[in-house]
């Protein structure tokens, strides 16, 4: 017997905050084998932390980040982001890489 188990995940690298109800918001985008995001950060190039979510259920564009920090937007700029993703299995995998605000 072999077990295929697919684990679709989609994060993009590019997004773009400008409120015009179009890629508004950096969210993970999953199938259902993901039963929870543990945790959503998002760092500017020099490490300080943006953005953190905990507990958080795929696909929610309204609890992403909005490229906003302190209540300041965020400039065209590299951002990286570090998540931690929970499968209906019980695996839990750490993921990172970067995302990009176009404006």
């Amino acid at each position: 017997v072999s077990v295929n188990k697919i684990r679709d995940l989609y994060i993009p690298n590019a997004f773009s905050p400008n409120g015009d109800g179009v890629n508004d918001y950096f969210f993970i985008y999953a199938n259902q084998s993901v039963s929870l995001i543990k945790s959503f950060q998002v760092f500017n190039r020099w490490g300080a932390l943006l953005y953190e979510q905990n507990d958080l259920a795929p696909n929610q564009a309204s609890s992403g980040w909005d490229g906003s920090f302190k209540g300041q937007a965020m400039t065209n700029d590299v951002f990286v982001w570090v998540a931690e993703i929970e499968y209906l299995d019980g695996k839990v995998t750490l993921l990172s890489g970067d995302v990009s605000i176009i404006k």
